[in-house]
Order: structure tokens, then C-alpha cells, then sequence
């Protein structure tokens, strides 16, 4: 019961069967005839002693030009891909860095204008009419009365000036 040995045959019908081209299959024919004949010229092989690996042929002159020209297609390829980006991104920092300036310089001119502002708003109000009222008390020094309208004036320019800064705070 299992001490003969089976001849049965199998065969499968592939739709998607490999195909080759011409020049694959004289590759192939060629090496399998090169390898009968060295059979055929040959002792019987002694079982190895060592582990040898197998040894392949070469592939092809063209085959090693095909790929050299398809690498450096390629290479080409993400060379000028590379240099693309590279000028968009510079483009796009030219932009921003445009626009950098263009707002650091507003922002100066602002701060710059607050300052001044800040200077002027340092000053007292009614300095003119304070050096009115010192100078009456000092041609009058005893006579203080007649100094009196300047003083009401002094007295009005400064409820002035708070009325405007309150009004501007708010």
C-alpha cells in the first residue's frame, strides 16, 4: 500500500501564466544547454564536502546599462523635484520675511508715536499761566491780591486740563 511509487501527472491551465520576452527565453534555453552538455562532459558529481552556494551567470550587459540609465533618471528626477522645493520654500521665506519688516516697521513707527505722545503728556499742563502767577508773586511780593485774575486763570487752565484727561481715558 504506500511501497510503489505514484506516476500521476497534473497539469493546471494559468490564465495569468508569466510571460517572457525572446530575449528571456534564449537566456534560458541557452543556460539549459550549456548545462546538459556539462552534464554530459562530466563525471558524476562527488557529494560535496562542503556547502557551496549556487553560482548564477551575470545578467546581461544591457541589463546593467538599463538600470544605470533608469537610476540616474530617477536621481534626475528628484534633483529637480529637490531644486523646485527649495524655490518655492525661498519664495515663500522671501514673502514672510517681507512681511516681517514690513510689520516690525509699523509697529516702530506706533511705538515711536506713543512715545512722543508720552513726552508731550509729561509736560504739566498750564505752564505758561504757572510762570504768569510766580512772576506776579514775586514783582508783588506783599501785595498778594492783585494777582488774583492770574490765579482764577491758573485755576481754570488746570480743571481744564483734568476734564480733558478724564474725557480721554474713558
Amino acid at each position: 500500500m504506500g511501497a510503489s511509487q505514484s506516476t500521476r501527472k497534473l497539469s493546471v491551465d494559468n490564465e495569468n501564466a508569466v510571460q517572457l520576452s525572446p530575449e528571456a527565453l534564449n537566456r534560458i534555453q541557452a543556460q539549459l544547454t550549456a548545462n546538459q552538455q556539462q552534464e554530459q562532459s562530466t563525471p558524476p558529481p562527488q557529494p560535496p564536502t562542503q556547502y557551496s552556494p549556487p553560482q548564477y551567470a551575470p545578467p546581461p550587459v544591457y541589463y546593467d546599462s538599463q538600470k544605470r540609465q533608469d537610476a540616474a533618471a530617477e536621481e534626475a528626477y528628484w534633483a529637480r523635484r529637490i531644486e523646485n522645493l527649495k524655490r518655492a520654500h525661498e519664495k515663500i521665506n522671501s514673502g514672510m520675511q517681507l512681511e516681517y519688516e514690513k510689520t516690525l516697521k509699523d509697529a516702530n513707527k506706533l511705538f515711536d508715536m506713543v512715545q512722543a505722545d508720552k513726552i508731550v503728556n509729561k509736560l504739566p499742563p498750564c505752564q505758561e499761566e504757572k510762570a504768569k502767577v510766580l512772576e506776579c508773586y514775586s514783582a508783588n511780593p506783599n501785595k498778594s491780591l492783585l494777582c488774583s485774575v492770574i490765579v482764577n486763570q491758573f485755576n481754570d487752565c488746570v480743571c481744564k486740563s483734568r476734564i480733558a484727561a478724564v474725557s480721554a481715558s474713558s
